[in-house]
């Protein structure tokens, strides 16, 4: 499987969305830390998921996760996630996010396909 990308612009979201998932992971005990990235292919989009076991996120934050300047981390600029989603609209892609089930956030970025669906 491979996604039309600019490779600079995927590698800016993945290390961000990670350092994220990373952080979140500091407010949980060690050995309930995880992370899960998982690829996949649907239809003729690939989707990268990262799945964490942090806290998730707050009820509040949701809807304004991809606005700029908006930060739930003190001292945080609130740059990270607009630019992710900028990055993933400008390759015609998507990037969301919504809280797990028993706890935790998950990141879904979706990017076309390079060829037809396999």
């Amino acid at each position: 499987m491979h996604v039309l990308v600019d490779p600079v612009a995927l590698e800016q979201i993945i290390h961000n969305l990670l350092n994220n998932a990373l952080q979140a992971l500091d407010t949980v005990p060690a050995s309930d830390r995880t992370v899960r990235i998982t690829l996949e292919s649907e239809g003729n989009h690939g989707v990268m998921t990262m799945r964490d076991s942090g806290p998730g996120l707050s009820v509040d934050a949701l809807p304004h996760l991809f606005e700029p300047f908006y930060s739930t981390r003190r001292g945080g600029l609130g740059l990270g996630l607009s630019l992710c989603e900028t990055l993933a609209q400008a390759m015609h892609g998507t990037l969301t996010a919504h809280n797990t089930v028993p706890g935790g956030a998950e990141f879904r970025l979706t990017l076309p396909l390079a060829g037809p669906p396999t």
